[in-house]
């Protein structure tokens, strides 16, 4: 299959070199124009491309309103922008336009080539078979302070070093802050911006939403303006979480303990719902009105897991008395390693990687392998194992 591309110039000095270049070595066939946003709807009707660059000096609102415009009438269309500004508030707006990619100026052959790459890794993973559907699920807090957000994303990053793809989506839209326990990369979108185009939303726009913290983790950030909230519908959250389901083989899914109609849509869709707590009264108190609206909800059982935190032997509760109090079977707990974990979260580097001898560390590295079990060795005789015994 032929891959169509076009590109938009703002200068005629710019068509005139890509014209002339050797475009041959891109593997596909370029159509080059000259004009601005306002072309824009035009070329997509008449040409038809499989990808498009707009060369945009100017950004301006009106220019993103005309983007917005065309793309409303070619809403598949994977339009990259090429422009001097790289700003964080051109690219928010750009993505919010339906744009999907954000390149720097000037126009060139190389500049052509990068969009084209980019766009066949968006293709690759839009082509996943749709059949294999991932494991989603949802960590809550019983209470703030629990660690869920830590856990969602160190347990996340365990997966993904099994080889797994793993997407994890923020969804403590108004306080979220998954993003800086894994790192300290720029936020390119959020779950508002998604959610606020739910009609023109695919594997290409997620993709390039998300934060790639490495080849298989891929994070969804919550908005950094809790005003933004408001936009996010249910049905945009349903949408982003069976899409990532469809993409990925774990999506975790980091809840607030507010149980708003987002958050109860989340659990709703989740595989599994992990309720992380600590041996504390509090915690407990609230675990158990935690469960009660579970009930009400009707999750049934084994939807649902009781993750103790910083277990320590020997306190005055027990997990025998979480299982009363809660109704529900403790899944797992993680040992307390207060110190290598604060430094894991300060430092926004996952503890696996910071502290890979550590017992938390050992623990979710655990827990993502009966998640993920590695694949078993065959069995190579009784020979194979007599000499490896005695090496």
């Amino acid at each position: 299959m032929t891959i169509k591309v076009s590109a938009i110039c703002s200068a005629e000095a710019t068509r005139a070199a890509l014209v002339g270049a050797d475009a041959t070595s891109i593997g596909a066939v370029l159509t080059v124009h000259t004009g601005s946003a306002q072309t824009l709807a035009s070329v997509l009707r008449r040409d038809q491309p499989d990808v498009l660059l707009l060369d945009l000096p100017v950004a301006d609102e009106q220019a993103m309103e005309q983007i917005e415009a065309a793309l409303m009438t070619a809403p598949g269309a994977h339009l990259v922008l090429v422009s001097a500004d790289s700003s964080l508030e051109l690219l928010k707006r750009a993505m919010r336009a339906g744009v999907r990619e954000l390149l720097p100026a000037p126009m060139s052959l190389m500049t052509v080539q990068r969009a084209l790459k980019h766009a066949q890794g968006h293709q690759s993973l839009h082509s996943r078979e749709p059949d294999v559907a991932g494991q989603v699920l949802a960590l809550i807090p019983a209470k703030g302070g629990a660690g869920a957000t830590f856990l969602a994303t160190n347990l996340a990053h365990a997966l993904s070093k099994q080889g797994k793809r793993v997407a994890v989506i923020d969804l403590n839209l108004y306080f979220g802050d998954a993003a800086i326990f894994l790192g300290d990369k720029k936020i390119v979108s959020s779950v508002v911006d998604l959610a606020r185009q739910t009609e023109r939303l695919d594997s290409a726009l997620l993709h390039s939403s998300m934060i790639k913290l490495s080849e298989n983790l891929h994070l969804l950030a919550a908005s950094e303006l809790p005003e933004d909230v408001n936009e996010v519908s249910t049905a945009g959250v349903e949408k982003i979480i069976e899409l990532a389901r469809s993409h990925y083989d774990f999506v975790l899914l980091d809840v607030s303990s507010t149980l708003d109609p987002v958050a109860i849509k989340a659990l709703d869709l989740a595989d599994t719902i992990c309720l992380a707590l600590q041996l504390n009264l509090p915690f407990i108190r609230a675990a158990t009105h935690m469960a009660a609206v579970f009930r009400e909800l009707g999750y049934a059982r084994d939807k649902l897991s009781v993750i103790v935190n910083r277990y320590e032997k020997g306190g005055s509760i027990t997990l025998a008395d979480v299982e009363k109090a809660t109704q529900l079977k403790i899944g797992r707990t993680l040992p307390n390693s207060h110190l290598a974990v604060t430094a894991s979260v300060n430092q926004g580097v996952p503890l696996l990687e910071m502290a890979p001898r550590d017992p938390v560390a050992r623990a979710l590295r655990a827990w993502a392998q009966e998640l993920a079990p590695p694949p078993v060795q065959g069995n190579r005789g009784w020979w194979h194992g007599l000499v490896k015994s005695s090496a």
